[in-house]
């Protein structure tokens, strides 16, 4: 199990996001109770939805949220970064190892090492 952000389980979030339909209104109480979950389990979604801008809140005073229109899955745009991020860790830990191997016997030319160059050879 992923953990997002807030201490909210990716599942959580496909969860939540799966029961919004665009254009409808929704408090969290009414998601926690269809959906069977902790009402803070779903606050705490709805207000990382919020926050990436997946949702909105209507009301300031209340809590209501509606999904912002076509916008895109936020299980999904997470499973893209995870990829991103792991695909840079990756890199970067290649580059480090690349950088740290010393020079193998075939890259350097012993014959040469340590002979100086003759007087008038032009580099």
């Amino acid at each position: 199990m992923y953990v997002v952000e807030f201490g909210m389980a990716l599942d959580v979030v496909d969860l939540v996001w799966s029961a919004m339909r665009e254009d409808e209104f929704y408090s969290p109480n009414d998601l926690a109770n269809s959906l069977e979950q902790p009402v803070q389990s779903v606050t705490r979604v709805l207000e990382f939805l919020k926050k990436y801008k997946f949702a909105e809140q209507i009301s300031r005073r209340e809590m209501i949220f509606r999904k912002v229109v076509n916008s895109l899955n936020p299980g999904d745009a997470l499973r893209v970064l995870q990829i991103m991020i792991g695909d840079v860790r990756v890199e970067r830990t290649e580059q480090a190892n690349i950088s740290q191997k010393p020079k193998s016997a075939s890259t350097r030319r012993p014959d040469l090492e340590g002979r100086r160059k003759p007087s008038g050879m032009v580099n």
